[in-house]
């Protein structure tokens, strides 16, 4: 890790945990090194944040232009390695941004969603994006779970019902044809749901 992400991760991680209950499981499966394509759901601003804490290696996040129009915000996000979604051409500015990231063997934060998750449902159906990027790319992807941040984050401190966040068992791209790349994307929604559905808080949690 570089010595910012280290130093903020050191000072951020104990605060949630004060002040959230911010538990981590599954850290086992992350790689401490090589490329990687991590893929939360997506139900608050905060998400990032919480896997950044909860992560045991440095990320960087595909997020959305229109974070970045206030330059002051801009200038701290881009520190901790946001990087702005260009959706022009279909999205294929994006794709070369995470291909080059990946090919420096860093591990990129994918929302694949596409957009947050309002509604009852544990997930929304899910982009081909991250797994179209594991098939160019051979990255493997690290399914995960964020537990609990769906009301606002005073009402975390409030009520002290803590957040969990839930790292899977890798999946590894078997091609690159559009029927492999959807049967990709399946198994990751249903690596996903299998986190969102186990049971909370269990005794190994760190």
């Amino acid at each position: 890790m570089s010595w910012r992400w280290r130093i903020t991760r050191w000072l951020v991680r104990p605060l949630l945990k004060a002040l959230i209950g911010l538990r981590e499981e599954g850290t086992a499966y992350i790689p401490r090194e090589g490329r990687l394509i991590i893929c939360p759901n997506h139900r608050s601003f905060w998400d990032p944040i919480l896997v950044g804490a909860a992560a045991t290696r440095e990320l960087y996040f595909l997020a959305k232009r229109d974070l970045f129009q206030n330059r002051l915000f801009a200038a701290l996000i881009r520190a901790y390695h946001a990087v702005p979604l260009y959706r022009e051409g279909g999205g294929k500015g994006a794709l070369k941004v995470a291909i080059e990231l990946l090919s420096q063997e860093k591990a990129v934060v994918i929302f694949p969603e596409g957009t947050r998750n309002r509604t009852d449902r544990p997930l929304l159906p899910l982009k081909d994006g991250a797994a179209l990027l594991a098939a160019r790319t051979g990255a493997p992807i690290l399914p995960a779970y964020i537990i609990g941040t769906r009301d606002h984050f005073w009402e975390w401190v409030l009520r002290r019902k803590p957040v969990l966040v839930r790292f899977g068992k890798p999946l590894y791209p078997k091609g690159a044809s559009k029927a492999e790349i959807k049967a990709l994307t399946q198994a990751l929604e249903e690596a996903m749901l299998r986190l969102a559905e186990a049971l909370p808080l269990s005794p190994g949690l760190s």
